[in-house]
């Protein structure tokens, strides 16, 4: 009786051992979405318009770098973007709005532009896409070009494609029962921005 047991219990083993080598840990596909016609599970992080976030910036054009100490203060349309120390140039302060944006020096200098992107340029050399930055900060498409979104299996936005920059969030907090970003990369090209947050505060 043993010994016809014996084979069987062999096979029985042969079987676990062939099942456990085909097992492995399945990741859900990000889901893929041309336009608008996305939903994420989220969708109260979308109204958020008053908000400021802190954390740190930094900057790569595959040439050079740096970093920096950054806040970010949302006001409706109008926004205060401060960098401290950027590049050894020390603060520099970005107001901007719909029609309107300027830069202040660390030596109280203030120069105006029509466009946030090419002052900070000029100004500092680095390659920023200030006029999106209010709504990918917050995990969400910039209004205008139709974007590429990947959703994660939560439903989150995981990756963003829009105006030559591609957005992909690596982590998620939740913040007064809001999802937002911590952790963010933007790259276009050579250029590469990876933004890290200590904290969010949100208003009403």
């Amino acid at each position: 009786m043993k010994q016809n047991l014996r084979p069987l219990c062999a096979l029985i083993l042969c079987l676990f051992f062939i099942l456990a080598g085909c097992s492995k840990t399945i990741e859900a596909p990000s889901q893929l979405f041309t336009g608008n016609n996305y939903k994420v599970g989220q969708q109260a992080f979308v109204n958020v318009q008053h908000f400021s976030a802190d954390g740190k910036v930094g900057f790569s054009d595959g040439q050079r770098g740096g970093n920096a100490n950054m806040r970010w203060v949302q006001d409706g349309q109008e926004y205060q973007f401060r960098l401290y120390g950027p590049l050894g140039s020390g603060a520099v302060q970005i107001m901007g709005g719909t029609n309107h944006v300027s830069l202040t020096r660390s030596d109280g200098h203030i120069i105006k532009s029509k466009s946030p992107e090419a002052l900070v340029h000029s100004e500092l050399g680095w390659v920023i896409p200030v006029s999106g930055l209010s709504y990918w900060l917050r995990g969400i498409p910039a209004p205008g070009t139709a974007p590429v979104v990947r959703l994660d299996a939560e439903k989150r936005i995981w990756q963003i494609i829009q105006q030559g920059w591609t957005i992909s969030y690596q982590s998620y907090r939740e913040v007064d029962g809001r999802m937002l970003p911590f952790k963010l990369t933007l790259v276009n090209g050579p250029i590469r921005l990876k933004f890290i947050f200590n904290s969010w505060q949100l208003s009403p």
